[in-house]
């Protein structure tokens, strides 16, 4: 990311914040690919991203309170978008498998991803409770924080911490048997 993105993502939450409708469309312009993105990433549909870049503007608008200036403007809308995204993709598929997500390992061929996925499917849904397997799939596939996951899951963030440390090493366990 560069400077002048970070500049321009500021400038368009101060129009934002001040009640000028011209920051809504300053951002999209400025941000509007990296949203998209994020949104497709997480929901894995380009319609459903698209209505959830719709929602994130929105958001932004009606939390603009929330925004600290002088902060992490960029980093702060693409929150804004993960959360939003995640929320949807949960309406979408509450009970998505792993299977869902289809380009979880880096392997070679198609038969080294298979292989890779079907280890990693493994390993996260004979996790017990299943909630261990929604804490790591969202740590390490979704490069969410443990603050970020605590506050999607309602939990504190050391119970969160705590579980992540236990489900790695079940995983581990699993690995050596």
């Amino acid at each position: 990311m560069t400077e002048e993105i970070r500049r321009k993502t500021e400038y368009a939450l101060s129009l934002i914040a001040s009640g000028d409708s011209r920051g809504v469309d300053e951002l999209y312009l400025c941000m509007g690919r990296v949203m998209m993105f994020i949104a497709r990433s997480v929901t894995g549909d380009n319609f459903t991203a698209e209505e959830v870049v719709q929602d994130s503007l929105l958001k932004v608008v009606r939390g603009i309170s929330g925004y600290k200036k002088g902060t992490n403007a960029y980093a702060w809308v693409c929150r804004v978008v993960k959360n939003t995204a995640l929320s949807a993709a949960e309406k979408i598929r509450p009970d998505a498998s792993l299977e869902d997500f289809h380009a979880l390992s880096d392997g070679g061929g198609e038969e080294e991803k298979s292989a890779a996925r079907l280890t990693v499917e493994k390993l996260i849904s004979s996790l017990y409770p299943p909630e261990l397997g929604r804490m790591i799939f969202m740590k390490y596939f979704m490069d969410m924080t443990v603050r970020e996951i605590a506050a999607e899951l309602g939990k504190s963030k050391s119970y969160v911490a705590k579980q992540i440390v236990k489900a790695e090493q079940q995983m581990r366990g699993m690995l050596k048997d």
